[in-house]
C-alpha cells in the first residue's frame, strides 16, 4: 500500500518533528500521536517531513494492534459516517451480521486503521528506535534518550476514547471482538506484520 493513495483526511505522508538536535519523530495516526505532537511542539520541536536532510535519527511509536484498531475504526466511524440524526446510538442499534461481515471484511478504512509498518516504511534505513505506547510515554521518551528531548510539562497521554461516540463505538467493537475469537483472529491475521515489527524493533521499550 502507498501511502500517498490514501484519502486525504489529516494526514501528511512522513510528517512528523523534528528537534534541534537533529531527532525525528515520526507521526503514526491512533499511536497517541496528537498528544505527542502538542508535547514536542511546546518543547521546541518543529514540523518537518522525513526528507529532512538535518535529520540524524528516528523515534516512532508502536501500538498493540487491535487496541489501535478499535479505537482507530471509532475514530474513522465517529468522524465520517456518523452525522445529524445519525449517532453512536443507531450505530448500535443497526448492527447486525451484514454490518459485521463488512467490517471485518474490509478491516482497514482510512489512515486511523492503516498497518503501522506502513508507515515506519517511510524511514527507510534511517537509525530508528521504536517505543511501545503507555500512559508515560512521554516520559519514557525523555529517559530513554537520557533527557535529548527536552520535554516540558510532562502529563500522562491519554490513550482511552474521550468522544461520546467514539468512547460507544470503541466499547462496542472491543466487546465484539473479545466475544468472537473468530473476530479477533480476523485482526490479528490483518496486521501480522505489525506484530512482527513490534517483536522484532530495534528497541521495544516496555513501559514502567
Amino acid at each position: 500500500m502507498n501511502l500517498e493513495h490514501l484519502v486525504v483526511r489529516g494526514y501528511v505522508p512522513g510528517g512528523g518533528l523534528i528537534s534541534p538536535m537533529g531527532i525525528f519523530y515520526l507521526n503514526i495516526p491512533k499511536n497517541a500521536s496528537t498528544y505527542l505532537t502538542n508535547l514536542l511542539s511546546i518543547s521546541g520541536w518543529q514540523h518537518t517531513n522525513i526528507s529532512n536532510p538535518n535529520i540524524t535519527e528516528c523515534i516512532a511509536v508502536l501500538r498493540d494492534p487491535i487496541d489501535r484498531w478499535v479505537s482507530g475504526f471509532a475514530t474513522y466511524t465517529a468522524s465520517w459516517l456518523l452525522g445529524p440524526n445519525y449517532g453512536s446510538t443507531h450505530f448500535v442499534e443497526d448492527y447486525n451480521e451484514l454490518t459485521e461481515r463488512i467490517i471485518f471484511d474490509q478491516i482497514v478504512f482510512d489512515d486511523h486503521t492503516t498497518e503501522q509498518v506502513q508507515y515506519v516504511k517511510q524511514l527507510g534505513n534511517t537509525k530508528t528506535t521504536f517505543f511501545k505506547l503507555g500512559y508515560n510515554i512521554g516520559g519514557d521518551l525523555e529517559s530513554f534518550l537520557g533527557h535529548r528531548l527536552g520535554l516540558n510539562n510532562l502529563v500522562p497521554a491519554n490513550i482511552s476514547e474521550d468522544n461520546y461516540d467514539t468512547n460507544i463505538i470503541a466499547k462496542t467493537m472491543r466487546y465484539k471482538i473479545d466475544q468472537d475469537p473468530v473476530l479477533k483472529a480476523k485482526i490479528i491475521d490483518r496486521y501480522s506484520e505489525d506484530y512482527t515489527l513490534i517483536k522484532s524493533a530495534t528497541f521495544h521499550y516496555e513501559p514502567r
